[in-house]
């Protein structure tokens, strides 16, 4: 067995173990989840049952089955504050000229709780104003239009939507988390052991290309590891919900080239970050520094996602052009452009020689 596969496969065994690679794979999701989920979940309790709305028509020609009709407005304001409504509106005189509703509330007003309120007027408003008018024109009125974008070339009809997005940021994402967490032990490897004078012993044993062979490729495989991980995850999870799995699914748009594309300059790109960081860590004498260090290269290679809004309006301009033959650069800014428009393949070969060349 070679060498470089002995020190790959220790590497792997000893940070699959670490407590920061357990805490990263398993506490991050958690922590993404908590961060986007939890408000949708605390959203989700304040029901409609929980909001009672009362109504005062200075204009006798509104009704509804729904709110609570009183006779003026001190009436209103009684109920309201001894709780049998939460909140009321006052239909004016003069509201088929001007517009103007005011609606009152002991609460504070949050934009969530007022969004799902005003809706709800809307709907009472439009449904006593169509009155006699068919319940088809009625919901029309309501909803004028369900748009859907789709992209016209001489080949085919694409449709288009926020799906053809998910996958680029999802990219993006896993590239930032895992490429930069494996390299990172990476670097706090070889440091410690430039400070435990272990790298002397090992030197003395194998060549420093199967040391270094050998560090960059256990990694990597950490990385793949904590990939599958949270792919696996993320099934789990979606076949315990079949409907939302499918309507996740059915957004993804994702073309042949971009499928074929994105695990290679994955994979190059993690080659090029963990070299950077082997690097830096041969001629850093503290991890401190060396993390300083490598600070600089890991900003360069998010540098894509401060110019995520000009990529996505001008993804074949010199900019964007330029960010792809850039090694540090290239993986997140070619994904990015591929699942907006369609990259000559010239474009995306540049990019593939300067990461090996690099590596």
């Amino acid at each position: 067995m070679k060498k470089y596969f002995l020190i790959a496969k220790h590497e792997f065994k000893t940070n699959v173990k670490r407590k920061e690679f357990l805490l990263m794979t398993i506490g991050m999701p958690l922590f993404i989840f908590a961060i986007v989920a939890l408000p949708v979940l605390f959203i989700d309790n304040i029901d409609s049952e929980d909001v009672k709305i009362g109504y005062v028509d200075a204009t006798n020609s509104f009704h509804s089955q729904d709110f609570v009709k009183y006779s003026d407005y001190e009436s209103a304001k009684k109920a309201l504050f001894e709780g049998e409504i939460t909140h009321f509106f006052v239909v004016p005189p003069d509201y088929l000229s001007t517009g103007e509703i005011n609606i009152y509330s002991t609460k504070k007003i949050t934009s969530t709780v007022s969004g799902g309120v005003e809706n709800q007027i809307k709907g009472f408003l439009l449904e006593n104003l169509l009155s006699g008018e068919s319940e088809e024109l009625v919901e029309r009125v309501k909803q004028p239009m369900k748009s859907e974008y789709f992209n016209l070339n001489k080949d085919k009809e694409e449709k288009e939507g926020i799906g053809a997005f998910l996958f680029p940021f999802g990219f993006a994402m896993l590239f930032v988390l895992s490429i930069f967490t494996s390299s990172g032990y990476l670097l706090q490897g070889i440091v410690e052991e430039k400070e435990n004078r272990i790298i002397e012993i090992l030197l003395s044993s194998v060549s420093h290309r199967d040391l270094l062979s050998g560090k960059i490729l256990g990694l990597g495989a950490v990385g793949l590891a904590q990939l599958l991980i949270w792919f696996t995850g993320a099934l789990l999870i979606l076949s315990s919900a079949p409907v939302v799995a499918i309507g996740i699914l059915g957004n993804l748009q994702i073309s042949t080239l971009l499928g074929v594309l994105a695990p290679i300059y994955f994979l190059l790109g993690y080659l090029v970050f963990a070299s950077i960081m082997a690097g830096v860590g041969a001629v850093s004498t503290t991890l401190r520094e060396g993390q300083q260090l490598a600070g600089v290269f890991s900003m360069s290679g998010v540098i894509p996602l401060f110019f995520l809004q000009f990529i996505i309006m001008s993804p074949n301009s010199i900019f964007a052009r330029l960010l792809s033959y850039f090694p540090l650069t290239s993986p997140l800014t070619m994904i990015l452009r591929l699942s907006i428009t369609e990259v000559p393949v010239y474009q995306s070969r540049p990019a593939d020689v300067w990461k090996k060349a690099n590596y």
